[in-house]
């Protein structure tokens, strides 16, 4: 990626020293870590590192605080995460250039890999994390006092709008959803060990098995979509270890994650395919997956 320009440098450099107070910085350099933010990486005179991160306005100052605060939780219990920052008025988020959110991390080891590099032992690995995340996440976070429904965020229509209403009245397990589960937001070591979940803007409170649908579609299809069923297997036995999911009806948790996807594609751009083929028909996908078991 190309260095960050003077003009740039100074003004990241006043606003964090403003805002966030990590001391007298002397480099930026422009990095990838995720997709929902632009990243840069800093290093301070105290030759400490972070990770700066400036989310564009459609990403909700209060959400991206909660979602700082709820990954400091995971952090305190040893789940590779990446701490944020607290500003000096005690937030996580400070007002950055054009009116973007800025939030100060501390900078994870590793990077992404490709979806067609990742090995069956892989996924496993990404199951399991999953797992796990979502256990940690029900155990330290409160649910919210009064949750919207899904059905009332998503936009209005008939057709296959209409079936999705209809299949989000069909139970589901609530927890708290990481909310863009995708190779960008997963970082490995040189050995493809999984060391930091990063990307967590779309933190919300809805149906966390939409993560798997998330990895499943990302690491058990191609770009055909054609599925992998060993790949697949790979990911929901490897959740099933810790969470169990054999029996669970997934065509409702597929139409949760359409919707969530519905809901959220200001922030998040659609999968390639999902007004085509998946929206029209969630019970394809809910198939693929429960026929890995």
């Amino acid at each position: 990626m190309p260095p960050v320009d003077d003009q740039q440098t100074y003004l990241l450099n006043g606003l964090i020293a403003r805002h966030f107070g990590l001391g007298r910085i002397v480099r930026f350099r422009p990095v990838e870590r995720g997709r929902q933010a632009e990243a840069f990486e800093l290093f301070t005179a105290g030759e400490k590192e972070y990770l700066v991160m400036l989310y564009p306005p459609a990403f909700h100052e209060d959400q991206l605080d909660f979602a700082a605060g709820a990954v400091n939780a995971l952090d305190r219990h040893r789940f590779s995460v990446m701490p944020f920052v607290a500003s000096k008025n005690v937030v996580f988020v400070a007002e950055g250039p054009q009116n973007r959110h800025m939030v100060v991390g501390l900078a994870p080891a590793g990077s992404a890999i490709r979806p067609a590099d990742y090995t069956e032992h892989d996924i496993s690995q990404v199951g399991l994390r999953l797992a796990w995340m979502h256990r940690l996440l029900k155990e330290q976070l409160p649910p919210p006092r009064e949750p919207v429904p899904l059905g009332r965020r998503i936009p209005a229509g008939d057709g296959p709008l209409e079936q999705l209403r209809g299949l989000l009245t069909l139970p589901t397990a609530q927890g708290w959803v990481h909310g863009d589960i995708q190779p960008a937001a997963l970082l490995h070591d040189a050995d493809h060990q999984l060391r930091a979940i990063t990307d967590w803007g779309l933190l919300h409170w809805g149906c966390p098995l939409e993560d798997l649908v998330d990895a499943f579609i990302t690491l058990a299809t191609d770009a055909r979509g054609a599925f992998a069923q060993r790949r697949g297997a790979a990911l929901l036995e490897a959740y099933d270890s810790l969470v169990p999911i054999k029996r669970m009806p997934w065509t409702p948790v597929v139409a949760s994650w359409c919707a969530q996807r519905l809901a959220d594609q200001d922030r998040r751009a659609l999968p390639e395919g999902f007004m085509e083929a998946v929206l029209p028909a969630p019970e394809r996908l809910a198939t693929a997956m429960a026929s890995c078991f």
